[in-house]
């Protein structure tokens, strides 16, 4: 996007955002990693499960002159949980129902994605890419076990920069998935995921295995994410449409 079309795009969503300020509005947490030190571990971010691996903030692949977050420092296949890798959170333990946006890039053709729900190492939900390219699924980890919640599909490959939306409520969890540059809302893209399960209640939310995280945005609700100011007093959605657009 060229400057003076993000220099528009930010004026109308500042004044966008002073004519909404009536509206209540909670950004519950927000990372873009641009503070962290390179090769260093992300700072809003602890170990729920600690492993063999390390997660770090590192140049962006596609544009040194952006960081972002790579979950795990071994391959794909040493950097799940169930093999021995460290799971990295954010958040709040009491965390329970919310909307999550992130940019998430896979470093090849392997099994990765995201935790929400996270009590601990043998406590959580996973929203899990498999191998192939389209499969895209829940499951439960409990006491040592895995328990597929549901099913589903998005086409999606290594090497390229997509948008996720989590929206947990209640019981119900949906997943969305859409390349980056596509400027559809999200309440217009179908479902990848969706699924229905009671065991876990509240919890942190997290990577899993080896996977590429920036610009994310968790609050109550969708109008949280739009209508939110971090403390720098950026808004949060111009911020993280001017990062990645070029």
């Amino acid at each position: 996007m060229k400057f003076k079309n993000r220099f528009v795009l930010f004026i109308a969503l500042v004044f966008g955002f002073a004519f909404s300020a009536n509206l209540s509005a909670k950004l519950l947490f927000h990372d873009d990693f641009e503070t962290d030190k390179i090769d260093q571990e992300p700072s809003k971010w602890m170990v729920g499960h600690k492993g063999n691996t390390k997660a770090k903030v590192v140049a962006d692949p596609q544009d040194a002159k952006n960081k972002v977050f790579l979950a795990a420092d071994k391959a794909s296949n040493q950097s799940r949980h169930d093999v021995g890798g460290s799971i990295y959170v954010a958040g709040d333990d009491n965390w329970t129902d919310y909307v999550a946006e992130w940019d998430m890039m896979f470093p090849d053709d392997f099994y990765m994605g995201v935790v929400f729900r996270f009590g601990d190492g043998e406590k959580f939900y996973l929203s899990d890419r498999r191998q192939g390219g389209n499969a895209y699924n829940f499951y439960r980890r409990q006491a040592g076990n895995w328990t597929e919640v549901k099913g589903g599909s998005v086409p999606n490959k290594p090497l390229v920069w997509y948008r996720a939306q989590l929206i947990l409520a209640g019981e119900k969890f949906t997943f969305k998935l859409k390349d980056r540059k596509d400027n559809t809302s999200f309440d217009k893209i179908n479902p990848a995921t969706e699924g229905q399960d009671g065991n876990f209640k509240k919890g942190k939310f997290g990577n899993y295995g080896l996977v590429y995280l920036d610009n994310i945005f968790i609050g109550d609700n969708v109008a949280d994410l739009v209508l939110s100011v971090n403390p720098k007093g950026k808004l949060s959605t111009t911020w993280g449409a001017l990062k990645n657009s070029d």
